[in-house]
């Protein structure tokens, strides 16, 4: 199936019988609204660029083609989520490389996430009700198979204990607002590593 010439509403409906996703569960890969989504769909209006290019990476995904890199974000703010994500895919298509972007919104789902994905590289908040990203951080150095290098702390916090309880656990530290050239730095490190 050619991705590039389909129709949105093709697209959308092409992608969410192969994966048996309702419109709230493709919504939420995407990280758009349900709202978004079922528009796409009944072609009312059309993605974005960006999520046009979700929309067909995914999709040759569940052709079969082989996945991008795997990159797990996580934030409690739904508005820094977005940031990020976007931040994470222009970065990938500067460097030419294909990354499938996954959000979580919470500590403990975001530690499923982890030992389920095995992303290449995490992008976690530090401050988050709950699990945050230093008690999620010592769980995922139960996991099998997962490196501290594939974890990277986010913070908006300018606080040198939050620097310090990184430094102890061996983990890179990002401050908020986050740049285009730091995460690239991170996709290419990821890359290295064998994550692409």
């Amino acid at each position: 199936m050619q991705n590039d010439d389909l129709p949105t509403p093709e697209l959308v409906a092409g992608i969410r019988g192969a994966a048996r996703l309702t419109q709230e569960e493709l919504a939420h890969r995407l990280g758009v609204a349900y709202s978004t989504v079922n528009a796409w769909e009944a072609g009312r209006s059309t993605p974005q660029p960006r999520h046009r290019r979700r929309l067909e990476e995914l999709a040759r995904t569940l052709a079969g083609d082989p996945p991008g890199m795997c990159v797990l974000v996580v934030d409690d703010d739904e508005t820094e989520l977005h940031v990020i994500r976007q931040l994470v895919e222009d970065a990938g298509e500067a460097l030419d490389l294909r990354v499938d972007v996954t959000t979580e919104d919470d500590g403990m789902r975001a530690l499923i996430a982890l030992g389920r994905l095995r992303p290449a590289v995490a992008l976690v908040d530090v401050i988050m009700p709950g699990l945050d990203g230093l008690a999620l951080a010592d769980r995922v150095a139960d996991l099998d198979g997962f490196s501290t290098d594939q974890l990277v702390l986010v913070t908006a916090g300018r606080d040198g204990r939050i620097s310090a309880a990184a430094d102890a656990r061996g983990l890179a530290l990002l401050e908020k607002p986050l740049t285009l050239r730091e995460v690239g730095s991170v996709l290419r490190s990821a890359a290295r590593r064998g994550g692409a």
